[in-house]
């Protein structure tokens, strides 16, 4: 069971991500906001750092809450 809490942090992360994907590629967004397809890259990459970040930090509050 120690690999359950490990597992959820990656499922969650996973959906996320995506979810993400599947919406900002969606046909409906498109049509709303056209220029989403012109910064895609950019776009890409501020979600990126921001789950990166998220990660890292989730990670790393798990760990100190393991190990105090």
């Amino acid at each position: 069971m120690n690999w359950l809490p490990y597992a959820l942090v990656i499922g969650i992360a996973l959906f996320g991500g995506i979810a993400t994907l599947i919406i900002g590629n969606s046909k409906a967004n498109r049509r709303s906001n056209p220029e989403y397809d012109r910064r895609t890259k950019q776009n890409l990459s501020k979600l990126t750092y921001v789950y990166v970040v998220a990660v890292v930090l989730g990670v790393g509050g798990f760990v100190l809450y393991l190990y105090n």
